[in-house]
């Protein structure tokens, strides 16, 4: 399935670290922003977060507040006999219609391996809007968290749709991120290295939307989506400048995702 064919591929900005990061990436069109509460260059604490998630309210005049967000992500009915198909598309929906009624990018929080008690907390005192498990979570931990929860792959040489069955369980998380494994070292993700896109596309070819990361920037993200066919883009490093969010790569990647065609 082609889930670009509208043009307007979903974008997540990771790794944000400062107001004005999250500003520039609302300004320019992203759809969720990315807070990293794991062991990361990246790493942020509860306060700066709550700052962040203040500023996107504020710069968007539509904006409803932070706390109806968190309302507003209660999980919509799916038939219990549902395919992955089927699922993860009403849920991914969901997600889109959730930005639009709220007006900004949706928050979310990523999580590595860490305890539930301590995600549920940093959830609840931010407030976020979704969180992202990045780490060899069960996909069972997902069903305890009570905001849309995207649950990463790993994907390296190894990989195979058919030897990951947990990827597809329905009502467990609502996102599958494939993002890239990266050999030597225990964190993952916001390493700027990519997997081979046919892959990602073998799952666009069931019919089941996903995120896909992983070395991922403007100058690549059209290609990255034309050959893989993703649900949605989420990038880090690959808007960044000396290790910094750039506005101007911010907005050139969004629009590159976003606007195939111009």
């Amino acid at each position: 399935m082609d889930f670009s064919a509208n043009g307007q591929v979903v974008v997540k900005i990771c790794g944000v670290r400062t107001a004005e990061a999250a500003v520039a990436a609302s300004e320019a069109g992203a759809d969720i922003i990315g807070m990293i509460f794991a062991p990361s260059p990246r790493l942020i604490d509860v306060t700066t977060a709550q700052g962040i998630a203040q500023a996107v309210s504020a710069s968007t005049p539509s904006a409803t507040s932070i706390d109806q967000g968190i309302a507003s992500s209660a999980h919509p009915p799916v038939s219990a006999d549902s395919t992955p198909s089927e699922f993860f598309n009403a849920r991914s929906q969901h997600l889109v219609d959730m930005r639009r009624r709220l007006g900004r990018p949706l928050l979310a929080g990523v999580f590595q391996n860490q305890p539930l008690e301590h995600i549920l907390e940093v959830a609840r005192s931010v407030p976020l809007d979704m969180v992202q498990l990045h780490g060899t979570e069960s996909v069972e931990m997902a069903r305890m968290i009570p905001v849309p929860v995207i649950k990463v792959f790993h994907v390296d040489d190894a990989f195979s749709l058919d030897g990951e069955s947990d990827l597809l369980r329905t009502f467990h998380h609502w996102v599958i991120l494939l993002d890239t494994k990266v050999a030597g070292t225990s964190q993952q993700g916001g390493k700027g290295v990519s997997f081979d896109w046919t892959i990602a596309r073998k799952l666009s070819d069931k019919g089941v939307p996903f995120l896909m990361a992983g070395g991922l920037t403007p100058e690549n993200v059209r290609e990255a989506v034309l050959v893989g066919k993703p649900w949605g883009v989420d990038v880090s490093s690959g808007t960044e400048t000396n290790k910094v969010k750039d506005p101007s790569k911010i907005l050139a990647f969004v629009h590159g995702a976003k606007y195939l065609r111009g």
